[in-house]
């Protein structure tokens, strides 16, 4: 698989090298659209890990609510990084800065639920000991 990645990578970097003296309003398009077919293959290929923290969330007795805002926080991350990239690409860092910022945001509110639930075990289980 990160054989395929590299060639697609390499392959779309060339072409958007030579867009961009040729065609420069192409160069983005052909950026994006690289990154759009990393990320597709890179999502088909995360179905088994996925189908993996499914099995371990039932043998570990976690709720299925934490497990699936974990994912949400991870995906939540590489969209933001990728978005972010996207913008610094067609050159709008200052857009970029913006999104990783609302990103670290979004994350950190979303792991607010995940802390308390984990503070609830640590208190339930210290009272079970004392």
């Amino acid at each position: 698989m990160i054989f395929k990645l590299i060639s697609i990578g390499i392959i779309g970097a060339l072409l958007v090298t030579l867009l961009r003296t040729a065609k420069p309003e192409f160069a983005a398009l052909a950026a994006i659209g690289t990154g759009v077919v990393i990320v597709i293959i890179l999502v088909n290929s995360l179905s088994s890990a996925v189908l993996a923290f499914d099995q371990i969330v039932e043998k570990s007795g976690l709720s299925m609510e934490m497990f699936s805002a974990v994912l949400k926080i991870i995906g939540i991350g590489y969209l933001t990084e990728y978005s972010a990239s996207i913008c610094e690409d067609a050159g709008c860092a200052s857009i970029a800065q913006k999104l990783q910022i609302g990103g670290k945001l979004t994350i950190f509110l979303m792991s607010i639920s995940i802390v308390t639930t984990l503070l609830e075990a640590v208190s339930s289980l210290l009272a079970l000991v004392n």
